[in-house]
């Protein structure tokens, strides 16, 4: 038993004499890690002693830190793994009269205007607001004749020359000629167009005026063709002013104009208020989410223009500087080729590691392979 005892002492000794033959390059404090000693003793910086770098341990790839170490340094890795990654794309864009919504007002037979009410080009419109008042001849004849007859043929005949089904049901209850009638605006919108002034006479089929509806009001965005994939399934919001709206039903038109090289994205937007003007230029944003690709926190990369770089902490604990390539990056995630899914890289005190790796030659020997 004390043969055995004997031998268990004998070879501690033999390791500890080992220990203390390894070659040690200088001392050093790992929350400051650059500054280099000459011999051992308390660290200037913090409290705390300092810490030896043996020359063996350029020996294999990487260095470890022991656990107090990573506890000061406030260590902490994050998992590579595939995670989608946000977006976003602007666009040049306009606001527009809303297409689905426009109106002509038209001369169904000759006349003269009678009155015209203070309208001008570019004026708001509700409907049913007047336009002008009219006198058309053809109209009073056809309304006599109907008066007395009550026939199909002078029906016919009335609604033959432009009178509409409202005012001939007004006739009938009415049961006099009326000599002036009055044009109005048979939706909400602006004035684009505006022919009738008072005193003037206008010939059958010619347009008395143009109106244009602006709730809710049209956006029309840009989309650069080669884009155009990318936004298909992206959601979309107008930027006016200081002002964020979201766009819900936007709807890529199918053509690509040949000059500009771009397609139409159209939506439309609430606007009872008319706060938004039509032929404004605004912004659309497109939110747009990457397939799933290979990704981590941004603040896990290195990149000083040099050296792109990840410190990987392997199965033993072992950090290793690896170069990567970064792909993209957005919203605090940064896509990066030359790592594995699932392995841990620093996050957290990730400048100290780096600065550590710089010390052991753990960088230079990256470089050399890279």
């Amino acid at each position: 038993m004390r043969f055995f005892l004997t031998l268990f002492l004998l070879a501690g000794l033999i390791q500890a004499a080992e220990r203390d033959e390894r070659k040690i390059l200088f001392w050093y404090d790992p929350m400051y890690p650059n500054t280099k000693f000459d011999a051992p003793g308390p660290s200037p910086f913090m409290d705390m002693d300092l810490v030896p770098k043996y020359a063996d341990e350029e020996e294999r790839e990487g260095f470890k830190v022991d656990m107090a170490q990573r506890q000061n340094l406030g260590l902490k890795t994050v998992a590579v793994a595939y995670r989608e990654l946000d977006f976003s794309q602007r666009f040049p864009a306009v606001l527009e009269y809303n297409g689905h919504k426009k109106a002509i007002v038209q001369h169904r037979a000759a006349g003269f205007v009678e009155k015209a009410y203070p309208l001008t080009v570019g004026d708001y419109v509700k409907k049913g607001d007047k336009i002008c008042d009219v006198t058309i001849v053809e109209w009073t004849e056809a309304q006599s004749e109907f008066i007395v007859t009550q026939s199909q043929t002078s029906l016919n005949r009335l609604r033959l020359a432009g009178m509409s089904d409202e005012e001939i049901e007004e006739l009938r209850k009415r049961g006099t000629v009326k000599t002036r009638f009055t044009l109005r605006a048979p939706i909400d919108g602006v004035l684009r167009e505006l022919n009738m002034r008072e005193g003037m006479n206008f010939e059958k089929s010619g347009v008395a005026a143009v109106i244009d509806g602006v709730d809710p009001i049209w956006i029309n965005a840009f989309i650069p063709e080669k884009l155009i994939g990318r936004v298909e399934n992206a959601k979309f919001s107008a930027i006016v002013g200081d002002k964020e709206y979201a766009l819900n039903g936007a709807k890529l038109l199918p053509n690509v104009n040949q000059e500009t090289k771009t397609a139409n994205l159209r939506a439309e937007l609430p606007n009872a208020d008319l706060k938004l003007k039509p032929n404004a230029n605004i912004v659309v944003q497109a939110a747009i989410k990457s397939e799933p690709t290979l990704a981590v926190p941004s603040q896990a990369v290195i990149d000083d223009g040099v050296l792109p770089r990840v410190i990987v902490v392997d199965s033993e604990g072992y950090f290793i500087p690896k170069a990567v390539k970064i792909v993209a990056e957005s919203n605090g995630l940064t896509a990066i080729e030359g790592v594995q899914e699932g392995e841990n890289v620093v996050e957290t005190g990730l400048f100290l590691i780096d600065s550590e790796a710089n010390i052991n030659g753990a960088l230079d020997r990256l470089k050399r392979h890279d």
